[in-house]
């Protein structure tokens, strides 16, 4: 399977000292209530461990977006 690009949307705010957390994707900001992460992705494990770090930060998701 090809790396792919993810867009992860969730609920809050978190800090660029979460960058490290979510080794190789990109943190920004949305309407002061939205991070936005984005990021490649190898394969479906590794897709669910960014999911299960989400989870473990006890956040909501909003979406999850292929983007390439």
């Amino acid at each position: 399977m090809p790396k792919q690009i993810y867009e992860v949307r969730i609920h809050g705010l978190l800090g660029e000292d979460w960058a490290d957390w979510f080794e190789g994707f990109s943190m920004r900001t949305e309407d002061g209530e939205t991070t936005i992460l984005e990021g490649e992705v190898k394969d479906s494990a590794a897709l669910f461990g960014v999911l299960a770090k989400i989870r473990d930060l006890n956040v909501t998701l909003i979406s999850i977006k292929l983007l390439a």
